[in-house]
Order: C-alpha cells, then structure tokens, then sequence
C-alpha cells in the first residue's frame, strides 16, 4: 500500500508541525497529505467583544390573512466578523492582502433582519385551546449567490459525495448547493417538517422537484428555489429553533450559519412574571475552528480503497469528515468567546448548543475566586418547555448543567446576589466525544463566555424565579413498547486515515438498527398511540437522539445486564432485551447509578423533551445503556429519528418512522 503509506507520511507531517507554527497559527492536516493553517485560539483575545442580541423579526400580518407571515431567505455574506483578534486587540491580517481577517458564511434574512450569520428570532403564540395564537406561515427562498451575483456551485466547505443523499449517493447527482428547513421541536404536519430529500436548489428555475413518494414517505419536492410551509403552533410556550435538514450536507449547512431561534409563547408562561424584553437574551453556543485566512475550518481527510488509492468521483478526489468534529473557538451568537454587561438582577438566558459534536457541561466561575451563591443560578425549562420543578445549578463542575446537541436550556441567573464589578466566566469541561472521550483545553475550549457586572440597575426588578413553571399531565400507559438500538460498524470499501491513532482505518458506520437509512420502515405508529420506545446504545459514546413530531417523557435510565441484549440484524429485524435485562439506574457494573451518571434521569431531563442522552454501552464488560422515552403520536405522516450528532446524522445515524 505504498500510495497510502506516503499518504499518511504527509499528513504526520503537518500533525507534528501543529506544535512549531508561527505563534498565532498551528499547522494541522486536512484534505488528504495537504496541510492548512489554523488560527491558533491560544492567541485569541477573549471576553473582549460584546455580545451580539439576536434580533426578533416583526410579523407580516397582511400577506397570509389569518396568519403571521415570514420571508426567510438564505443568503452568502462575505466579510462577516466572528470578533477574531490577537489578544491585544488588534486584527489579525490575511498573508496576501494584509486586511484584516474576516469570514465568508450563510444565513437567514428573516422578513428583512439580515444578521448575516445565524438568523433572526421569530416569536409566535400557541395556538391550543385559550390561547390567542395564530398560524406562522413560512416561505423559504434558496438565494445563495457569490459577491457578483451568480449562483453558487460549490459549497464554503468540502462535500463528501459518497455520503447517502450528497451527489453520488442513493438520490443521484444531486447539487451542493441544497436547503431544507426544519422546525426542531415543532408540532407540524409532515409537510412542512423539512423533510431531508425535500430540498430547494438556488436556481429559480431549476427542475429539481419529485411527486411525493408514499413509500419512503418524502413530500412532494418542488421544483425552483423556494417552498412554503404552515407551523400551527399547537403546542405550549417552548425554545425551538429552525436549522437546516438536508441529506448529506446537515453538518456542513448549520456550520455555515443555517440555523435560528423560534419562540412560542402562551398564557401559562406570560403570568409567571418572568424577565422579559431587553432582560430575556438567547445564546446560540457553538464551536468553530477558522484558517488563517479567517474562513472556516471543518475537518476533511482523504479517502481510500481497499487498496490504498484515493477514491474519485467524476474524476475528483474524495474528502470525508471524520465521525466527529470539535472546534478550537467556542462561539456565542456568532462571537468568539463574548462578554455580555449586565445590571445587578436577573436575567433569563434561553440557551441553545447548536454545535456539531461537542457537548457543554456548564457552570460559573466567578473572577474573585469566591462560589456562587447559592440559588443564583435556576433552570426553569429544558427542550420541551416549562419544567414541573425549577432545578438549582451549581457552580461547580459536579453540579453543572450539562447540554448536549440541540438540546435547549431555559436558566434564570440573579446577578444582584453578586457584588458590583465581578465577572462571571461561563466554563465547560465535557468531554470530547462525551462522556469518555478527550479532556477540554482550560483556556480555550473550557471556556464559553464572560458576564460582567457592571451596568447600573435601571428601575426595580419585579421579576420572579418561579419554584413550579408548570405543570404537566403524564401520558397514559403505553399502548405499545418498541425497541430500537444504535450500533457503531465499519465500512468494508472505505479507509480514512484515522488522525488520532495515526493510521488507516475503516470508515465508521454509525446506524440505526443497523439499517440504513433508505431501507424500508420499520417504525410504522397507529395515529394517537402512546408508544414507549426503548432506546438501546451499543456505542461508546453518549448520543443525543431527537424524534421529529413528538415531546416525550424520559421515564428512565439504565443499563443493560450482560449477555441480555441481541442487537437488530440489519435485515428489519428489532433488537431483543431478555427478561429481567433491563436494569434502571444501574451502572454498567451493577453498582446504583445516583448523582450526575448518565445512567440515570437528571432533574433537567423532568417534564418533556424533544431530545435526549443515551448513555453509552461498556464494550469491556458488555453492557449497554439505554434510556425509556414515552410519547403520544397524533398526527399522520412520515418524520424523521436521528442522533442530532450532525456528523453522525449525515452518516446515516437517522432513519424515517410513519405514524398511520
């Protein structure tokens, strides 16, 4: 295999020139033996640049009578500021023009707000019995163009056509340039979920579009660059956030910038005197790396045959991503590493991780050393809303808030319990992947942002902390009870070579009851069942598994007895659990699971939620974790389950389930 030999020759080199680069930059390989060089985030100034508030777009009450109505186009926007400086202050200059770096992206133009990346804030009312909410009518347009105004072909980063739905996968030659839309967390007829093949091209008039397919379930595609869908809004106050779906190409579009905040409101939510207005702030924490140049860095490496020899498609050489992807920068609303101004009282922070991979276990340091008091710092809601009970976060690590992908965080912080002039940094220490992988950089990436008290009070705060957001009627007993497993393989045909053991190793295949994701459905619901579903994990690793359509209850937590589990075929045949197999709240070695393991539901996991961790399996003594969730599902169509894991997602980790 001597072409690969030389191949990883190549890159080791540009592995071990990360440590000897010029002081603001480090070395790292990409795209095969080729090397780029990254900003170094140790040479980054931190908690310097304010924090962006992300606008609220205004509603078009006319265009869709009845209705509040949203244009929301994407659009490239070049020179865009991710607030990247020496540590000084000043700018870092590109090496050939000497201006200072700046950042191609994507983002939403919601009804005008163009904020260049991420989008802007639609708000909506709920439109459950006594609430006073209407329809939100949504047209997406794709309008993603270069600087001269001509279609763009190729995407800001590397696509990998050999992924399923991404050009030379199951739907064909499919362009790079494709968007889709999804709600996460909306109560929304199928047609209007984003479903990930029913994507929009750039090009107006392109003929692009499908009939809707009643076998697989995709709604018909329409032809052109833009689509219209209906959220009703019936469903209670909640954090959701629209990001782009598309097959293949999820983690490269929400990296650009694809993604935004959706709030629905209601009566129950309005009479708990909550902070509101300029006191209610949503931080969209997410994690970059950017080249020298100040573009944007997503890890690529080649790919191999059997043989050693890169693989080519239409004559072109493959880049693939690797399972995950962890950036050096953490990034807040857009900023690198932000500070916000605060007055002494309290504010509520509607947190979102909206990053590829990486989890956020999440507390507070305060800058004199001293802990925060305690009660200063409140949880109030999590992904499916409102909790029953408000949750006290500590500011230590043992009693963090932990936030994995998608998941949301709904937290009450009382700065007036902190004297004037003290800073507050938000801190992380997750492991990457989580919970067993890598430790956090300190000074980097253990790092997310810096509350400053500083600002005078203005008024007087009469805002609460409520100790019962709300409260939540159970679902029934199960109707059914499904199991579902998640199993990590390798692909025979496909070699990548592996930057953290230094050698070629297969391609992982990270599935769904070993199916992948264009087999026939197995998932198939009776329309209004209560269904549990026992989430099985065979992986290592913890994933964070989002059902489309549904809130559920995390009913509990747990492990899998040794030697009690056969996992699903790959054939359409379901994983099997022996009798008595199942064990809540135990870890792998069958000591109780208490405290912060994952093996057992966490106080922010109360209530309802949209996504949830499955722990891992403990591959040395055999066993897996697993997680219960219970859901009511009461609408017809055909949705998506998927590890929201973007990287995983994108391979396959997502299957289809039909509700009839």
């Amino acid at each position: 295999m001597k072409t690969a030999t030389m191949l990883i020759l190549g890159i080791f080199t540009g592995l071990m020139l990360a440590g000897c680069g010029k002081s603001n930059t480090e070395t790292v390989a990409v795209n095969g033996a080729s090397k780029t060089t990254l900003l170094n985030p140790l040479t980054l100034q931190q908690f310097a640049t304010p924090l962006p508030i992300i606008p609220v777009a205004a509603p078009d009450t006319t265009t869709v009578p009845g209705s509040e109505y949203y244009s929301v186009v994407v659009e490239q926007t070049s020179g865009y500021d991710f607030g990247l400086r020496k540590s000084d202050g000043s700018d870092f200059l590109t090496p050939i023009s000497g201006a200072p770096i700046r950042t191609t992206v994507w983002g939403y133009t919601t009804n005008g707000i163009k904020a260049g990346y991420l989008g802007a804030t639609i708000v909506a009312r709920s439109t459950l019995a006594g609430e006073s909410g209407k329809p939100v009518v949504v047209k997406y347009t794709n309008n993603l163009k270069n600087a001269d105004g001509s279609l763009l072909t190729k995407h800001l980063l590397t696509v990998d056509p050999t992924v399923v739905g991404a050009m030379g996968g199951a739907m064909g030659n499919d362009p790079e340039i494709r968007i889709v839309t999804h709600l996460h967390g909306g109560h929304v007829a199928t047609e209007s979920d984003g479903h990930p093949n029913a994507w929009i091209t750039n090009d107006p008039t392109a003929m692009t579009g499908l009939p809707a397919d009643p076998i697989s379930g995709r709604p018909a595609r329409p032809n052109g660059n833009s689509v219209t869908y209906t959220y009703d809004n019936s469903q209670i106050a909640n954090h959701l956030w629209y990001h782009d779906h598309a097959m293949g190409i999820t983690r490269l579009n929400v990296y650009a910038g694809l993604a935004g905040n959706y709030f629905t409101r209601d009566s129950v939510e309005d009479a708990l005197n909550l902070p509101s207005g300029a006191y209610e702030i949503p931080l969209v924490i997410q994690d970059k790396s950017f080249n020298e140049d100040g573009s944007l860095h997503y890890d690529s490496n080649a790919l191999l045959n059997p043989d050693g020899t890169q693989q080519m498609v239409d004559g072109k050489p493959v880049f693939t991503s690797n399972p995950e992807f962890f950036g050096n920068v953490i990034t807040v609303n857009g900023k690198a590493w932000p500070k916000l101004d605060v007055e002494p009282r309290k504010y509520r922070f509607r947190l979102l991780n909206g990053s590829d991979s990486r989890f956020y276990n999440i507390w507070l340091e305060r800058s004199d050393g001293l802990p925060v008091p305690a009660g200063a710092i409140t949880m109030i809601g999590n992904d499916g809303g409102l909790l029953p009970s408000a949750v006290s976060i500590g500011h230590a690590p043992g009693s963090a808030l932990l936030l994995a992908l998608a998941e949301r965080a709904d937290v009450i912080i009382d700065f007036s319990q902190l004297p004037a002039g003290v800073s507050l940094t938000m801190r992380n220490d997750a492991h990457t992947p989580y919970p067993n992988g890598d430790d956090v950089n300190p000074s980097t990436t253990g790092r997310i942002m810096q509350f400053k008290i500083t600002k005078a009070l203005v008024g007087t705060d009469t805002s609460v902390v409520p100790a019962t957001p709300r409260a939540l009627t159970p679902y029934a007993a199960p109707d059914n009870t499904r199991y579902v497993d998640l199993q990590e393989t390798e692909e025979n045909t496909a070699f990548v070579f592996d930057l953290y053991s230094g050698a070629i190793a297969k391609r992982l295949m990270i599935l769904l009851n070993g199916l992948p994701f264009d087999a026939p459905i197995t998932e198939n619901i009776l329309l209004n069942d209560v269904e549990d579903w026992v989430i099985i994990n065979n992986t290592v690793d913890a994933h964070p598994m989002h059902l489309h359509l549904v809130h559920f209850e995390v009913v509990e937590k747990g492990t899998v007895a040794p030697g009690a589990y056969t996992p699903a075929d790959g054939l359409g045949g379901m994983p099997t659990v022996a009798a008595g197999g199942l064990r809540p709240d135990t870890n792998p070695d069958g000591t109780p699971a208490t405290g912060t393991s994952p093996y057992t539901v966490q106080p922010p996991e109360q209530g309802h939620k949209d996504t949830v961790r499955v722990p891992p399996a403990d591959e040395f003594i055999g066993s897996q974790g697993y997680v219960r969730i219970r859901a009511r599902f009461d609408r017809i169509g055909t949705y998506m389950w998927h590890c929201h894991i973007l990287a995983h997602e994108d391979h396959e980790m997502m299957r289809p389930f039909r509700v009839q």
